[in-house]
């Protein structure tokens, strides 16, 4: 089962989350930032479910099996993380599943490769995250070969149940075991992050606001 979203995090951006990961010494939890959010105001914050995606030109025998396999097993409140093999110029997901994860209950997907179907994904409000678009189906091209272990996305191994926080600045994953710490942390800085931002438009000067605060 898909442990829930702290309160402190529903509704942090990635921002405050890396600012958070790096007080525990947690530095490298960004993706690469090729990944980027399909369409203007995409975000999602949800559990890290992680799926493998090589690139085979083999006609296979039960077309889509694996592609299937993976969006089945998610749950409501996860998030599809997609390691796609380099290599591989195939969209590996598009509309139809955006579709199946929302009757899934998934909140979300961010791709280490290509989609398709954008349009159509933008128009059902879906969040996806990409590195590109392509018109290219998997079939005899890629293949989803695990999912549900752990993989290296962008830069960033991730596990099932590791937090992913997605927005347009950036797609960052908080390791499982620091959750409650980041969310501590984020609930902590959220509140003096605002009063920063009413004195600095208020004209304090910056300095006496780093003083005050302790928070950029």
């Amino acid at each position: 089962m898909t442990e829930p979203v702290p309160s402190a995090l529903r509704g942090a951006t990635s921002a405050l989350v890396a600012d958070a990961l790096d007080a525990l010494g947690l530095r490298e939890q960004a993706a690469h930032p090729r990944v980027k959010p399909l369409f203007r105001g995409a975000r999602t914050v949800g559990r890290a479910y992680p799926v493998s995606v090589i690139e085979d030109l083999d006609e296979p025998d039960e077309p889509y099996a694996g592609e299937m396999d993976a969006l089945t097993a998610m749950s409501p409140g996860d998030v599809g993380v997609y390691a796609v093999d380099p290599g591989s110029r195939a969209a590996a997901w598009g509309e139809l599943f955006s579709c199946g994860a929302i009757g899934r209950g998934a909140v979300g997907v961010v791709v280490d490769g290509c989609v398709r179907d954008a349009t159509q994904i933008e128009e059902l409000g879906f969040p996806v995250f990409a590195v590109d678009t392509s018109p290219l189906d998997t079939r005899a091209r890629a293949r989803v070969d695990a999912h549900g272990s752990p993989v290296d996305f962008a830069g960033v191994t991730v596990s099932r149940g590791d937090l992913v926080v997605a927005d347009v600045d950036g797609v960052i994953f908080v390791p499982a075991t620091a959750v409650d710490a980041v969310a501590a942390l984020v609930a902590k800085k959220k509140p003096l992050e605002a009063g920063a931002r009413d004195d600095l438009v208020n004209g304090m000067p910056i300095g006496d606001v780093w003083t005050k605060y302790g928070v950029f």
